[in-house]
This record gives C-alpha cells, structure tokens and sequence, in this order.
C-alpha cells in the first residue's frame, strides 16, 4: 500500500475531489484499477492541503460542503503549477459556477460520469 507520496507504475497522481461517498469509492476504485495512484479529498479545505502534494491530474467537484471547487483551480492556476484540471458536476449552471476564474478548466465531465471519457482525457488507450 502506498503512503500517498509514492508513484503509481504509470507515474501518474490523480487527486479526486468529491463529497459524495459513493462517487468518490467507484471514482478511485477504477482509476486504481487503470494503473494510477487515486488520492481523495472530500471537502475543499482537504483538495487544497492534497494540491501541494503535486498531483498529475485533479478530477474537481464543484459543488463542495465547505465551499466551490472553483477555488481549486482558481488557485492551481494563480500558481501556474502544472496539474491538468478536470470539473466533474451534475450542476446545469456550472458555467456560472465558474464565471470568475480567469482561466478554464482543462476539460469538463457533467455527472452521472463517463468513466471511458475520463480514461481518454487522461491518456489510457
């Protein structure tokens, strides 16, 4: 088992972040079985303690207990830091969501999620 530091076999670090239980268990249950090492945050204050830990990638919720996920990328963006950003929401105005963050995210996945377009994005064959 790894600490959360170590990298997968493909060398690839994805930082789920997502409130719902079971969302979250299947999400990380399929990434792991793709190869990647799949890290959880369940709230936003979690997302940006887990962002310093240099994920590749970040499959970001928007609509979180404590806040927006907007806020992570907000930031992963303010700090030109190189993770590849994914939005996953069920929320019809996410647009609105993220009137304000100067830059896009990397690619949008509206729920219930497509798990073979999530693995395309990421670059599994």
């Amino acid at each position: 088992m790894t600490n959360g530091t170590e990298r997968a076999a493909n060398g690839r670090r994805i930082l789920v972040v997502e409130d719902d239980p079971s969302s979250r268990r299947a999400l990380v249950a399929l990434l792991r079985l793709a190869g990647y090492q799949a890290v959880f945050a369940t709230n936003l204050a979690q997302a940006l303690d887990l962002v310093e830990t240099a994920p590749d990638f970040i499959l970001l919720d928007l609509m979180l207990p404590d806040g927006t996920g907007a806020a992570v990328l907000k930031y992963v963006r303010a700090q030109r830091l190189p993770i590849r950003v994914a939005i996953t929401t069920g929320a019809a105005d996410w647009r609105t969501l993220l009137h304000d963050c100067d830059h896009p995210p990397d690619a949008v996945f509206t729920k219930p999620l497509d798990f073979d377009r999530i693995t395309q994005w990421l670059g599994v064959v």
